[in-house]
């Protein structure tokens, strides 16, 4: 198996600050994990950060879902994401970047920011995915 094309990524997950990424495939196998998590508080383990010791079911919890799916954990926010039925990743980043009038207006440009990394990521893996 050809690793992931860290050349197209790294530029990617630099771009847009991510802090800690892992990639999987859907059965759980992790392909690799980027960065440094330990800047990523364990508020609940389960829900957020724990779910990366557990990539099946985070591929499971993306059946039907719109994506990316967003999770706050602290000052943290994250996006689940996966490509078609290959690859699955969770990316962290800070939340403190978004700044807003309103709470509905954060949550656009949140949505928005993790929508545009999101499809970054995916065109950055489409090649190598193709040849799997």
């Amino acid at each position: 198996m050809r690793p992931l094309p860290m050349e197209a990524l790294e530029p990617v997950l630099n771009r847009f600050g991510v802090l800690y990424a892992v990639f999987a495939r859907p059965n759980g196998e992790v392909l690799l994990r980027w960065g440094d998590p330990s800047t990523i508080p364990l508020i609940d383990e389960h829900a957020f950060v724990g779910a990366t010791q557990d990539m099946v079911r985070v591929y499971r919890s993306l059946e039907r879902m719109l994506l990316p799916q967003m999770d706050v954990q602290g000052d943290h926010l994250g996006i689940r994401s996966k490509v078609g039925d290959k690859v699955v990743y969770a990316l962290f980043f800070e939340t403190r970047r978004f700044e807003a009038a309103t709470p509905v207006e954060r949550l656009r440009t949140e949505y928005s920011f993790c929508k545009s990394l999101g499809n970054a990521v995916d065109t950055a893996l489409q090649p190598w995915v193709a040849t799997l």
